[in-house]
């Protein structure tokens, strides 16, 4: 006898299954809700007297499609599976300068036999804002336009004061239409930013020089000879008139106590050993002269006495005769 085949995701039995098949009984599948038949696919299964049965699957079915979706106007869908059948889903995408208005995601959903999207196409409508906030002591460009456009911008600055203190604005001085309705960031601020004069004991200052010191201003310090560094070189003036990061302090010594013990000591060894060096160099060079020309001055001496033992010996013979 067969047992009864393993159970499909897209196929199901046209009758009630049963505990056991006898050799030669037939099964018959169908299509589950949602999926279409192909030709040329087996829905029936003999059990064989192998006890197996003919080799079916769910390649025999397909999956019912959604209505193909079309992209919004000023926008666009796409399909993250390339499909549309149900259990797939479409993404809606806006242009630049427009907003969705709608559901984003839209999914094919089965419905009984058919399947259906569970959403419509959204819209996409152009991103405006109404014009940005007004600040006390200041204003910003374009000031008479009563709607903005998508990216468009406005740049704010400071009233001058006359015979009062200057105003520093603090913030972002420039914000454009980033959403709908939505600026890119908060206004700015107009007020009067004064920072203590910045005075380092035992320090001296590289740039920034100035007689007031407002909002931003960037100061660089170093500290004397014999004095090391506590803290930050630069410092800037913030928006709460106080020195950020804080000044600095000129502490005396080094911050290795032994660091400038050890550089003034390395430096003194340090010419000492190449004076060393310089006077063997230069006694090596002298010695080395010194035999060299010993050595010639032998050669010549022991080929002059060659040369005379030889005229002797020649003249000798002569000499006799």
């Amino acid at each position: 006898a067969c047992v009864l085949p393993p159970p499909f995701q897209a196929l199901e039995l046209v009758s009630k299954p049963k505990p056991y098949y006898e050799v030669g009984e037939e099964i018959t599948y169908k299509c589950k809700a949602g999926y279409d038949q192909l030709l040329g696919f087996l829905t029936i299964a003999t059990c064989e007297p192998n006890h197996t049965w003919v080799p079916i699957s769910d390649d025999a079915c397909i999956r019912r499609k959604c209505t193909y979706l079309g992209g919004p106007k000023n926008g666009r869908v796409e399909y993250p599976n390339s499909s549309h059948v149900w259990g797939a889903q479409v993404h809606f995408i806006c242009s630049d300068g427009f907003y969705l208005i709608g559901k984003p995601i839209v999914h094919c959903v089965l419905k009984g036999e058919y399947p259906e999207w569970d959403g419509k196409i959204p819209q996409c409508e152009k991103i405006l804002c109404s014009p940005p906030p007004k600040i006390k002591d200041g204003k910003y460009t374009f000031s008479d336009i009563e709607v903005f456009e998508y990216m468009e911008a406005v740049t704010y600055s400071c009233d001058k004061i006359p015979g009062g203190e200057e105003l520093s604005l603090v913030g972002q001085s420039e914000l454009y239409c980033a959403g709908n309705g939505v600026w890119s960031s908060s206004p700015p601020e107009c007020k009067v930013v004064r920072c203590p004069f910045p005075e380092v004991e035992n320090g001296k200052q590289l740039s920034g020089f100035g007689k007031k010191f407002s909002y931003k201003a960037t100061v660089v310090f170093e500290c004397i000879q014999g004095f090391y560094m506590n803290g930050s070189n630069t410092v800037v003036c913030s928006s709460a008139s106080t020195w950020d990061p804080p000044l600095p302090t000129c502490l005396k010594g080094y911050p290795n106590p032994t660091e400038g013990l050890f550089d003034d000591e390395f430096a003194k060894w340090i010419i000492v050993l190449i004076v060393l060096i310089s006077l063997v160099g230069v006694a090596i060079i002298f010695l080395w002269l010194y035999r060299y020309f010993q050595r010639r001055k032998k050669g010549k001496a022991d080929i002059r006495a060659q040369y005379n033992t030889y005229q002797k010996r020649s003249t000798t013979p002569a000499e006799q005769r």
